[in-house]
């Protein structure tokens, strides 16, 4: 291989300090200019990936084996957990979003033992087991209501929602939406750990954060980098075959064009938006992996299979860029040179 071919591999594999113009946009345009440089068409660029997104929600009932009745209910004078009960049991509660009956579960686990420490003062032991099943039912089942709450709410599949366009992403990304995984997985740690203290209002409003985030724009992303590498590979591959670059072993100006294309638009363009994307992947990935690793065991067989196809699309970008610069090397060290 001549000293050019070894230093534009170099630069291939170790990027560029040059700015990138604006994200996705890079792909498109060394596509266009490869494919004037090597006078063949591009494939089609496929369809969006429609399973991209997270499975739709699908609501799984806890089972409540204990029912607290009226005559109960009416017992618990005294208790603070009355309050409870009557808040679930109101017509409000029973169409309560997953997340205000995940709090309403947590608040009941919480105030049960002052409840039930009342009652065996009030010599009533059967009412007293009864609420200790009732407690012990929501403690085990409080894995799969968080996941209802979280991985299975509006504000998560928001979180992976794909943009209309990607513009100049990730530029625009703060760190902000990592602190609000930081800090739900967290809140998640301590209820699974048995510290089941919530705050309506500070839950709500990470919930609501979530909406902000960039997950779906980052596998989008991710797509396009896919996609457009195997057109790319495709259109170097093809002139290899059916057009070669270098016919007769020495450098033509259709080899020179290629070169030029590959130094200016993917070293000097395309790879610097590709670190930005893995930069904020790796940013990503530790606090999602964090706030959905608890919940494996409760997690639907879609939403598992969805994360292997999420997590292996995001970890194959650097397999891709490789092998895009061995379909590079292979085409150009055909051609001689000074």
């Amino acid at each position: 291989m001549n000293a050019r071919l070894w230093l534009l591999t170099g630069c291939l594999l170790l990027g560029s300090c040059q700015q990138a113009p604006t994200g996705v946009d890079t792909l498109s345009q060394y596509l266009e200019r490869l494919s004037g440089a090597t006078a063949l068409a591009p494939l089609p660029l496929p369809p969006s990936n429609t399973s991209l997104a997270p499975p739709k929600s699908m609501k799984i009932e806890i089972a409540r084996v204990e029912q607290i009745d009226l005559i109960d209910f009416l017992s618990l004078s005294g208790c603070e957990l009355q309050i409870n009960l009557g808040r679930r049991n109101s017509q409000l509660g029973r169409s309560a979003s997953p997340s205000q009956r995940l709090l309403l579960d947590l608040e009941f686990i919480r105030l049960a033992p002052a409840c039930i420490g009342l009652l065996l003062e009030k010599q009533d032991a059967t009412l007293a087991e009864i609420i200790d099943r009732a407690s012990a039912q929501r403690q085990q089942s409080l894995p799969l209501s968080i996941h209802q709450a979280v991985l299975a709410g509006p504000e998560w599949e928001a979180f992976w929602s794909a943009p209309t366009t990607l513009r100049d992403y990730p530029q625009q990304t703060d760190s902000r939406i990592v602190e609000t995984l930081i800090q739900l997985e967290r809140q998640i740690e301590a209820w699974l750990g048995g510290n089941w203290i919530a705050s309506n209002r500070d839950f709500e409003l990470l919930l609501s954060d979530l909406r902000a985030g960039d997950g779906g724009a980052l596998l989008l992303s991710m797509d396009q980098v896919a996609k457009q590498l195997a057109r790319a590979n495709d259109l170097l591959t093809r002139a290899d075959k059916e057009r070669p670059l270098c016919p007769f072993g020495r450098e033509t100006t259709r080899s020179q064009a290629v070169e030029a294309v590959v130094k200016k638009f993917f070293v000097g363009a395309v790879q610097p938006w590709l670190v930005q994307l893995r930069q904020r992947k790796e940013l990503l990935s530790s606090p999602i992996a964090a706030l959905e690793t608890p919940l494996v065991g409760v997690q639907p067989e879609q939403y598992r299979d969805w994360v292997q196809r999420r997590d292996a699309l995001m970890e194959s970008q650097a397999g891709l860029i490789k092998g895009h610069v061995r379909v590079i090397q292979q085409v150009l060290s055909q051609c001689g040179g000074s």
